[in-house]
């Protein structure tokens, strides 16, 4: 399997890389293709590691000399009772060697970034899987908690009700579709 943790590999291989003295604020942050930021989040992600190819309005990376530390993809919101025009971080993930405070610093730098490309968003939102997070990076980044979804059991082996068709399958399994969520906001 091709490595893309760099732009442009020279060679296919797992390498260990020493500790280099790298902190979050050495790291260069860019726009990324989405084919980068899928393939890396699926070998990353802590939770939602299934991710889809597309559509994404956006993707990120942070990086130090062109090795990609962390990842992103942003979209409009998927609950469909939200704005439209809002901006939702879909996916977000950090290499396991990651500096500290990488997330929270790489969460700052695309939230300006969307103020200064997209001000008619007005709103950036993302949601918090309670059961394996506790929400630093967006109290270290200024978020504020919108909303607080409670844990739910969600039965999808059956038919949905007054129909014969099937409910969509949860890619990553049921705990973390039926985990509490807190949505996160940030307006512009």
């Amino acid at each position: 399997m091709e490595s893309y943790r760099f732009s442009q590999p020279l060679f296919a291989c797992d390498v260990v890389f020493p500790d280099l003295g790298i902190r979050a604020r050495h790291l260069s942050f860019e726009r990324c293709g989405t084919t980068l930021a899928v393939s890396l989040t699926r070998e990353w992600h802590s939770r939602l590691p299934n991710v889809q190819a597309g559509p994404w309005q956006y993707a990120f990376r942070m990086h130090y000399q062109d090795m990609t530390f962390a990842v992103a993809l942003w979209n409009n919101p998927s609950a469909r009772t939200l704005p439209a025009h809002w901006m939702e971080l879909r996916r977000m993930a950090c290499a396991p060697d990651s500096p500290r405070n990488t997330a929270s610093r790489f969460l700052s730098l695309m939230v300006g970034w969307l103020k200064a490309n997209r001000p008619d968003a007005e709103r950036c939102i993302s949601y918090q899987d309670t059961a394996v997070h506790q929400g630093t990076i967006y109290k270290a980044a200024g978020w504020q908690i919108g909303y607080v979804a409670k844990a739910r059991d969600r039965d999808r082996s059956k038919s949905r009700a007054g129909t014969n068709r099937a409910y969509r399958s949860d890619m990553n399994g049921q705990a973390p579709a039926g985990a509490e969520k807190i949505r996160w906001e940030l307006v512009f």
